[in-house]
């Protein structure tokens, strides 16, 4: 299937443009295994969400596979419609996706409204879905560096990261920044700095450290001997 816009095919295309607004029973929706949990977390904009329909209902309509009901878009109002008791609601109805198709639509629709963040994104790739190139190459640096060591090391350090709710773009930063300093890009190294970030420092506080002007041989030696950067150092701006 040729493309005409970024993740959009000509097929997928002419089922949106086919999309039937129907209404549905809550109880037949199901939740999109790609759909990161902290999305549909009780905060205050999910407080006031929830207000809104118990006042009007929900307006805005959900999106949904035909075949297998499951959610492309729509999972807070859904979650929130059924804490207020709400039978039915409106939603748009996309007929013949196939599984590919239905991971784009997701990824289109739950990217242009309530902001799509890094560690959620990671959610998505580890569930199989679809994400951004740039984003894929984030996660397969990190799977070459680790399972360079060890086979399955490279997993371990993504789920970590998803773990701990952070980007890999942050790691593979990180790991650019000490490359830059060092020159050495080995598979070995970039492996060891990604341990370092996820289990004794930051991919945050090593970038920091890098644009403070840190000395080399302390951010080496720690990243060798896995400890955090002990040392004190001027700062001078030039």
């Amino acid at each position: 299937m040729s493309k005409t816009n970024g993740l959009m095919t000509r097929s997928l295309a002419k089922k949106v443009r086919t999309r039937q607004l129907v209404e549905v029973r809550l109880k037949d929706l199901h939740r999109n295994p790609m759909n990161p949990p902290e999305r549909t977390k009780t905060n205050s904009a999910l407080l006031t969400l929830r207000g809104k329909v118990r006042e009007y209902g929900v307006i805005n309509p959900v999106h949904f596979c035909g075949q297998t009901m499951t959610l492309c878009d729509g999972h807070r109002r859904v979650n929130v419609a059924r804490q207020c008791d709400v039978k039915k609601i409106h939603g748009y109805r996309y007929d013949g996706l196939t599984l590919k198709e239905r991971d784009v639509l997701f990824k289109i629709l739950n990217t242009t409204s309530v902001k799509y963040s890094g560690a959620q994104e990671l959610f998505t790739y580890l569930e199989g879905g679809e994400v951004s190139e740039q984003f894929a190459s984030y996660c397969s640096s990190i799977l070459r560096a680790g399972d360079h060591i060890k086979m399955g090391s490279g997993m371990k350090f993504l789920t970590t990261m998803r773990n701990k709710k952070k980007s890999p773009a942050s790691y593979c930063i990180g790991m650019n920044e000490y490359s830059k300093i060092t020159g050495d890009k080995t598979l070995e190294t970039q492996a060891k700095v990604l341990n370092w970030m996820l289990n004794i420092g930051s991919a945050h506080g090593l970038k920091s450290l890098i644009s403070l002007k840190c000395p080399k041989h302390l951010i080496v030696g720690a990243i060798e001997n896995d400890r955090p950067i002990e040392g004190t150092w001027e700062i001078s701006i030039s």
